[in-house]
């Protein structure tokens, strides 16, 4: 074995990874009340997660995006499901904050539209700001079953994901899906979440070198996405994006 190749994500501690198999996830959650409202195509496809905050709003500024569903849980809309036509790429944009006890359930409600297979999971994730912090600034948390990408930085240990991330990442380590978790930077300002293009950019970054150059997100679109929210706002220099 050459002990100087670079292996896969150091193992960062999942909030969920004590749990082996789907009959345990099963257990350990409530009664199902969400719904997963779309029609996939029968076809391989790449499921790209935009966590609430930065990862939404990055799906949110894409171009040629059209709906093709929603997740609901209890008749409320938490997530949209997109598609940009003639694409195996679908994104799952989410609006809310998905509770640590739920998230289980609503990855188990997602995967099971996709009985046609996926070829890849990206999760669109972020991370706060710490002291011994180096560019870039993206970092990446992958399954075993991922190819490794020696471009991106991991992240790993002691650092920890959790909840909504977490639980994706475990049902991809169970299922043996190739899976990234790209983390942008995420600072705060007044206890105002902060997103600039800089943000975004790693993203992008990220996205492309997993094979996905076509994705880039668009200025106009973004500034839209940010007044969609009822407390987003965008400053006089156009670059400091508070939601």
């Amino acid at each position: 074995m050459d002990f100087d190749e670079s292996f896969h994500s150091a193992p960062v501690r999942y909030a969920l990874d004590e749990v082996d198999s789907d009959e345990e996830l099963e257990d350990k959650i409530e009664p199902n009340t969400i719904q997963v409202m779309v029609s996939l195509p029968d076809t391989s496809l790449t499921l790209i997660f935009g966590l609430s905050g930065p990862g939404s709003i990055y799906i949110d500024s894409l171009k040629g995006l059209t709906s093709i569903g929603t997740v609901e849980n209890k008749q409320e809309t938490v997530a949209s499901i997109l598609q940009i036509p003639n694409q195996p790429i679908v994104f799952v944009s989410f609006t809310k904050q998905i509770e640590a006890n739920e998230s289980v359930q609503y990855v188990r409600s997602i995967f099971e539209q996709c009985s046609q297979g996926l070829s890849k999971v990206i999760i669109l994730d972020s991370f706060t700001t710490e002291s011994d912090l180096i560019p870039p600034t993206l970092r990446v948390l992958q399954s075993s079953a991922s190819p490794l990408v020696q471009t991106l930085t991991l992240y790993e240990i002691p650092h920890m994901v959790t909840g909504l991330s977490a639980a994706i990442i475990n049902y991809c380590e169970i299922h043996s899906i190739p899976c990234y978790n790209l983390l942008t930077l995420q600072e705060y300002v007044y206890g105002k979440l902060l997103v600039t293009d800089t943000t975004l950019e790693a993203y992008n970054h990220g996205l492309h070198q997993l094979g996905h150059d076509h994705l880039n997100f668009d200025s106009e679109l973004l500034q839209k996405a940010l007044e969609s929210r009822h407390s987003g706002r965008i400053d006089d220099s156009h670059h400091r994006l508070y939601v």
